[in-house]
């Protein structure tokens, strides 16, 4: 089973397309937002992907409640934490938040398998021992080529996709 992993689309609803596209045509059934959606546009958009998205939010998400409110009454496909939040998947523990610095130290403390999160804007994948610590990039491209990552819980691979070569 392979999952994708994105984070900071900051309203770039064309790359947000590309790689909703991506996962669909790739058979990817179970995404991780890692935060910043910033307006209700990106989960509207999501929703209607019908992919199963676990989201969290970040610090540039303005109008949380009309996000949550179109989770609540709208997409069920849209699973949404406010700050933080754990999951199983695969018989595998993943947490998930926006901020690198607790993610971080959730990742040295060995406990899950996976640890996600975003706000940096640039991809870092590390391991510490066996837990795999994953920043996806960013979905914007303030930085250059945006990116996102599908991770393989078979392989365990974790590959690095950058949008504009897709």
């Amino acid at each position: 089973m392979k999952i994708g992993i994105y984070s900071d689309v900051h309203d770039n609803v064309y790359n947000l397309k590309k790689t909703l596209k991506y996962f669909k045509e790739n058979g990817i059934k179970e995404t991780f937002f890692c935060g910043d959606f910033c307006s209700p546009i990106p989960a509207k958009i999501i929703g209607d992907s019908g992919i199963k998205t676990y989201c969290v939010f970040g610090n540039g998400d303005g109008d949380r409640f009309t996000i949550l409110n179109l989770a609540n009454t709208k997409f069920s496909n849209l699973i949404i934490s406010p700050e933080y939040t754990e999951i199983k998947v695969n018989e595998k523990k993943i947490v998930m938040t926006h901020y690198p610095f607790y993610a971080q130290s959730l990742a040295k403390n060995g406990e899950y398998d996976l640890v996600l999160c975003g706000h940096t804007h640039e991809p870092k994948i590390e391991k510490f021992s066996k837990t795999i610590f994953i920043n996806p990039g960013e979905v914007m491209g303030w930085n250059g080529n945006p990116t996102f990552v599908v991770y393989d819980f078979e392989s365990k691979n974790t590959d690095l996709i950058k949008i504009n070569d897709i």
